[in-house]
């Protein structure tokens, strides 16, 4: 006596309906992650520029001397005027002579102390709010100036999705960022 036996298996057409529904909830998944990762970028930018701001702060008081947070000049070393940051980066320096720039480096005391690059990606923008383009300038006692500043970040990924961050630094040197 003969028996038969069952095979298991997947038609044809039972995988490519396993396909298509794959392909249908990819669709639907794509655009809530490349908010995501974009939104992610916003936060990571945002977390390094209050750190590289919180560490001019404590280089100042370290030192006991002028540190500059500033836009990054063409040779990447330097400070230059200006108020949209995105474009070039920003270093970190001191300034020990006050003369607004950042001073040469030594084995010593080389400078400048941090160094970010340009932002890569034309999603987002950094900007100081109140138009000024000097350096933003931490004395030794960790207070900056006389009135706060403002840095907005602003992240745009599509005609219908804006974010905004913005980091202020008081007069007292107390660095806040929101949201």
């Amino acid at each position: 006596m003969q028996s038969k036996q069952l095979q298991a298996g997947m038609t044809m057409l039972e995988l490519m309906i396993v396909v298509a529904i794959a392909g249908i909830l990819a669709a639907i998944a794509a655009p809530s992650f490349s908010d995501l990762i974009n939104t992610t970028r916003l936060t990571s930018t945002m977390t390094q520029l209050t750190g590289d701001l919180y560490r001019a702060r404590s280089e100042a008081i370290k030192r006991n001397s002028r540190i500059l947070f500033c836009k990054r000049d063409a040779a990447g070393t330097g400070c230059v005027d200006g108020t949209l940051y995105h474009t070039s980066g920003w270093v970190v320096c001191y300034d020990t002579d006050k003369d607004g720039t950042c001073d040469a480096s030594t084995t010593a005391l080389p400078n400048p102390i941090a160094i970010h690059q340009a932002l890569s990606k034309m999603t987002l923008t950094l900007s100081r709010a109140d138009g000024t383009t000097t350096p933003i300038v931490f004395n030794p006692n960790g207070t900056q100036g006389t009135a706060a500043v403002t840095l907005s970040l602003h992240g745009t990924w599509s005609a219908a999705t804006t974010t905004d961050r913005t980091a202020t630094i008081a007069a007292t040197g107390n660095i806040s960022k929101t949201p």
